[in-house]
């Protein structure tokens, strides 16, 4: 059975006395987000990477790039309110303290999907393909043998 997570704002305590306020992350959400990264660092690889030095199909540029542009559309998203940081709530602000705290972007990146990732450690929102297949499985069973080859037992089997 799956279990709803709240839809209230809660609030993160990170570290430092700082703490934020977040709103709930929704399935559209997170892909609206999960699309805008893909688009600002396809941008980049377009139009900025070879200038930086940096080889955007290289997968470990790639994922820490796309990392890095999920918790800022993440924090964008989600943050409603803060405390012990010393900046109006606004999106540069938003943006500049992620940027310039990668320890702290980490942490609220960990602590926001905590909830997703609790429901899907406890086997909530996991279970078999929802097309009901397993395409991609490899055979372990070995095949059965033909019907012909052994009557089934039909007498008592106890000597």
């Amino acid at each position: 059975m799956i279990k709803l997570g709240s839809r209230e704002p809660v609030w993160l305590d990170l570290a430092e006395g700082v703490r934020l306020k977040v709103r709930p992350i929704t399935t559209p959400a997170y892909a609206m987000i999960q699309a805008q990264a893909e688009k600002v660092f396809d941008d980049w690889a377009e139009h900025r990477a070879e200038t930086e030095g940096l080889d955007p199909a290289d997968q470990s540029v790639r994922r820490g790039l796309m990392r890095a542009l999920m918790i800022k559309g993440l924090a964008l998203y989600a943050v409603i309110a803060w405390e012990g940081i010393d900046a109006a709530l606004l999106d540069e602000a938003v943006a500049g303290f992620i940027d310039e705290n990668p320890l702290l972007a980490a942490l609220f990146y960990h602590r926001y999907l905590a909830p997703l990732e609790e429901r899907t450690a406890e086997g909530n929102a996991s279970g078999p393909a929802p097309h009901g297949i397993s395409a991609g499985a490899r055979d372990i069973a070995k095949p059965a043998m033909s019907s012909a080859a052994a009557p089934a037992p039909t007498g008592n089997m106890n000597p």
